[in-house]
């Protein structure tokens, strides 16, 4: 019971704080992760990313802030620079002319000069002072940002930390529902691997059917996501829950490819790019935040590759076809996620690409083509499930 009066305490904290401590809020965090029973370890994962967000949204005015102030500061730089370089110059030329007027015994010339060389100074000083200034307030937001980078990194081991507790609580399932208009629209007419693409009025993608000469499958795989790096494996964690798929991490934003020539089934972006908590099951499949479904040629065989966790910025629709290597959405970190990276799925088709569409279509944009998500290395009679590695070349 005390227990769950404190993390109460810990709830109505983080919604009534109107200036935030974020070194408490850190630490009230920390001190929950390995303490957390299950039930509220999405909980957790969920104020952990809302702290991180309001950070980050911090983070960035201050970047745009500073970006105004090293400007400025530049400028008063080179102003102060000037203005000692002046007062120097003025103070050498005249001590010389004070020389010769002491000889001649001309003192109200004297006067003058002094009165100049007093005006010479205090611009200098004002200019050192409004520099000194600045370059003070530059650095303690400098060291501000220090601070929100640390509390991120924090943070961003929090979640780490909760994942490889809870990491069962990471999947996919068909519990909500799919967006008709992000679907296929039939499988009638459908444009010929091989295709290409030219740009309407407002950049709008048009298919142009023709220019069958060329290979219309391709004859490798291609990398997902450049300078990603694999955080996960297929089939299962390190902690033995399964896991349908490849984790490959990478920044937020990361530019995610066209693994082959292909024909889009399903793309849909309907939540926040960086929005992902462990237990989020928004998005489709449920958990899987903004996704794309396509179906791939690659060695004259058909597979069905699937992205989940990307940003909000997909550059693809459903019926288009993709060539190889088009970068067709940027990465991100939504859904049932603890961190930016791309999961990826892959499905050797055992049915054309009529028969797949016509599947796809009537069962509800059914990502795992029949083959569930409960079980590893499973078979419809549609599809089997694969480990990615094993076709992706590279990795």
């Amino acid at each position: 019971m005390k227990y769950i009066s404190l993390f109460v305490c810990f709830f109505i904290g983080l919604q009534t704080l109107h200036i935030p401590d974020y070194e408490m809020l850190v630490s009230n965090i920390e001190s929950k992760v390995e303490v957390v029973d299950q039930d509220k370890a999405s909980f957790l994962s969920l104020k952990c990313r809302d702290v991180s967000n309001a950070i980050q949204n911090e983070q960035e005015d201050l970047n745009c802030r500073m970006d105004s102030q090293g400007q400025k500061l530049e400028d008063l730089k080179l102003r102060y620079t000037q203005k000692k370089k002046y007062y120097e110059l003025k103070k050498l030329e005249y001590s010389l002319d004070l020389n010769r007027i002491q000889k001649q015994d001309l003192m109200f010339q004297s006067y003058w000069i002094d009165k100049d060389l007093t005006k010479c100074f205090n611009e200098y000083k004002r200019s050192q002072i409004q520099y000194l200034k600045s370059k003070k307030q530059w650095k303690k937001n400098k060291n501000k940002l220090d601070l929100y980078e640390s509390y991120l990194t924090r943070l961003n081991h929090c979640q780490k930390r909760l994942f490889e507790r809870f990491s069962s609580l990471s999947h996919f399932d068909d519990s909500s529902s799919f967006d008709q208009d992000s679907m296929i629209a039939g499988n009638e007419a459908l444009p010929a691997y091989g295709g290409y693409e030219i740009l309407e009025n407002k950049g709008m993608s048009c298919l142009v059917d023709g220019n069958y000469a060329i290979d219309t499958y391709s004859s490798f795989w291609q990398n997902p996501v450049e300078n990603g790096i694999i955080s996960a494996r297929c089939w299962s964690y390190p902690d033995g829950s399964l896991h349908l798929g490849l984790d490959i991490a990478s920044s937020m934003y990361s530019d995610v490819y066209a693994l082959a020539n292909g024909i889009v089934l399903y793309a849909h972006a309907p939540v926040e790019s960086n929005n992902g908590y462990l237990g989020n099951m928004c998005g489709w499949p449920s958990g899987a935040g903004n996704s794309i479904c396509m179906v791939v040629a690659v060695h004259d065989k058909l597979y069905a590759v699937s992205y989940a966790h990307l940003s909000n910025e997909i550059y693809v629709t459903s019926g288009q076809q993709v060539s190889q290597k088009t970068v067709i959405a940027k990465s991100g970190n939504s859904g049932n996620s603890t961190g930016p990276h791309t999961h990826i799925e892959v499905f050797e088709l055992k049915q054309d690409l009529n028969s797949t569409v016509e599947y796809f279509r009537n069962s509800g944009a059914d990502f795992s083509f029949g083959c569930g998500f409960n079980a590893a290395a499973t078979c419809s009679d549609y599809a089997c499930r694969i480990d990615p590695e094993i076709v992706l070349e590279g990795l």
